[in-house]
């Protein structure tokens, strides 16, 4: 698999590394250049790859497209905590379209196996009502904003997990691993704005985020309807 996106791995991984290194050296010039690249190169070599007439790959190109526009606010969210507002709003409806996405796939064959996606759903239940219930003291007047998020959040990984069966093993995997990691950034990201900044959070947090994104794009154009088209 690798063989076939070697060349935009390996661009990609520079653009993970120079987004890295600017955030350990605090270079803010450097990462209004970079930050911004994640989601633009992804966006492209995604058009380069699939059909934009499937239903799936113009929802997947979507949510790349508000996921730059989170980027870009979250970029300022220490000027104002509009910019946060307005970096969550985007990334809650990239995370819905993802959702929209891996939705046409379950609705390709709803009798598959549900394995996956019903241990999605009772670990992200039990993860996103522990985790709220550990914040919601930290959150102010983002309690109602921060739950909401986390439903939607939930919900995508979810329907990663229903995708088991329904398209090729190397899609669903990629994707699924991607949403995971995408959990797993926001977790981080919450912890270290409402509870407690730590040493190394911006790694922790662009480190997973930029994996998770790679993982969803690559398992997009990677995807082979198991059954029938569903466009």
């Amino acid at each position: 698999m690798l063989k076939r996106h070697f060349i935009f791995t390996t661009i990609f991984l520079i653009i993970t590394i120079a987004n890295l290194y600017a955030d350990i050296h605090l270079l803010r010039d450097v990462r209004l250049f970079v930050k911004p690249l994640i989601c633009i190169s992804l966006g492209i070599y995604f058009i380069q790859k699939v059909k934009l007439d499937i239903g799936f790959n113009r929802l997947i190109l979507a949510a790349l497209i508000f996921s730059l526009f989170g980027d870009c606010f979250l970029m300022f969210a220490l000027e104002g905590n509009p910019f946060f507002i307005c970096g969550l709003i985007s990334f809650l409806v990239a995370h819905i379209l993802y959702s929209l996405a891996f939705f046409r796939d379950f609705k390709n064959d709803p009798q598959a196996s549900k394995i996956y996606g019903h241990l999605m759903l009772f670990l992200m239940g039990v993860f996103s009502l522990s985790y709220y219930s550990w914040l919601r003291d930290s959150l102010g007047d983002m309690r109602i904003p921060v739950m909401a998020y986390m439903f939607v959040i939930s919900i995508m990984a979810i329907l990663a997990g229903y995708r088991h069966k329904r398209v090729n093993g190397l899609s669903f995997r990629m994707i699924f691993t991607g949403a995971i990691f995408f959990v797993i950034s926001d977790s981080i990201l919450a912890y270290n704005k409402f509870v407690m900044p730590f040493p190394y959070s911006g790694v922790a947090i662009m480190g997973t985020y930029m994996l998770a994104q790679y993982l969803i794009t690559i398992g997009g154009i990677e995807r082979v309807v198991s059954l029938r088209s569903n466009r």
